[in-house]
């Protein structure tokens, strides 16, 4: 609505119409500029679609395991991945406690693809294959995930679509971090919150880079 408050002479002031969307710059290609909007608007998907740990956990029969021999099992996983991760054993035993420990049997579909997810996963044990669907409709494997990896970062800061499906090749062993889990932790643990959050931007910076340079 435009601004047009009457000034101190009794004449109405200038009236000042703010710009219209349409006359705003756009990128020639439309599809772009979520790229750049991601962060400031809401996505696409709403809460009753998205795919919480709790239902999918119950969907696939998970096993809950005890959150000290989980905490145990983080810390052997990420030790085999130093240098490349920031926290020493007292960290992750801190860090571990807002993680939630699962064990599920092979050939279990335990993230799919194009489903909105809020949660991630660290890699205990065991093996999953990360596969698409090709153009025929058919699961391509892209690639195998191995004790440490990380799985569904991206979902669990901005509950987006999921990009791949993971299956369990063998009996695995997770350790799952919901939104929840991780807003507990920013309340509780601020600093260590941030560093885990700059972890995964960092994997995802990398990511990014690496599909970068396959399409030059």
């Amino acid at each position: 609505m435009p601004w047009s408050p009457t000034g101190g002479n009794g004449h109405s002031a200038m009236v000042v119409q703010p710009a219209e969307p349409a006359q705003l710059a756009r990128p020639a290609n439309e599809s772009e500029s979520v790229l750049f909007q991601s962060l400031i608007l809401p996505h696409a998907g709403s809460a009753q679609v998205i795919v919480p740990w709790s239902a999918r956990a119950q969907e696939l029969g998970a096993r809950r395991i005890g959150q000290e021999r989980g905490i145990g099992l983080l810390q052997a996983a990420w030790a085999r991945q130093s240098p490349s991760q920031p926290f020493n054993r007292q960290e992750l035993a801190l860090l571990g406690s807002f993680f939630e420990y699962h064990s599920l049997p092979a050939d279990r579909e335990i993230i799919q693809q194009d489903e909105y997810g809020d949660y991630m996963m660290v890699q205990l044990n065991g093996v999953m294959a990360v596969e698409r669907a090709g153009p025929n409709g058919q699961p391509v494997r892209m690639a195998e995930t191995h004790v440490g990896d990380l799985i569904g970062e991206m979902s669990l800061l901005d509950q987006g679509l999921r990009f791949s499906s993971c299956v369990s090749l063998t009996p695995c062993e997770l350790a799952v971090l919901t939104r929840d889990g991780l807003d507990e932790m920013m309340h509780n643990q601020a600093q260590l919150a941030a560093r885990l959050v700059l972890l995964l931007a960092r994997k995802l910076s990398v990511r990014l880079r690496a599909v970068s340079s396959k399409l030059k």
